[in-house]
């Protein structure tokens, strides 16, 4: 009977030291990941603008991975990072990629609408 006990009280910690151990490496997956996020973004914050087709763009990417287009949120989050291109998927699903180019300029295309942007660092 006593061995009974000993075996339910084994089994009870193994569970859950299995689950506090799971806790703990997702814990370090969500923290390594969103630090390996704000690393490279540095090279992309800031006011960037684009006069093409007769109307002024301005683009803001935020620290915290925020993309404002002409002052407005884009809803949506981060999906890729490096230190030359940043993906940005929408609510939607359409890709937003900019490639940042060694004169202060980014390409941007938008997925959605099938088209390229050159926008300069004014900011």
């Amino acid at each position: 009977m006593k061995m009974y006990k000993y075996i339910h009280y084994l089994l009870g910690f193994s569970v859950i030291a299995q689950l506090l151990g799971k806790s703990v490496s997702n814990r370090k997956k969500c923290l390594a990941k969103k630090s390996s996020l704000q690393q490279p973004i540095s090279s992309f914050v800031g006011t960037w603008s684009s006069q093409e087709h007769k109307t002024r763009w301005l683009l803001k990417i935020t620290q915290d991975g925020d993309l404002h287009i002409n002052n407005h949120l884009i809803k949506g989050s981060l999906t890729s990072i490096s230190d030359q291109q940043l993906v940005f998927t929408d609510h939607y699903g359409y890709k937003l990629i900019a490639k940042r180019h060694e004169n202060n300029t980014l390409s941007f295309y938008d997925e959605a609408d099938e088209k390229n942007y050159l926008f300069v660092l004014s900011e």
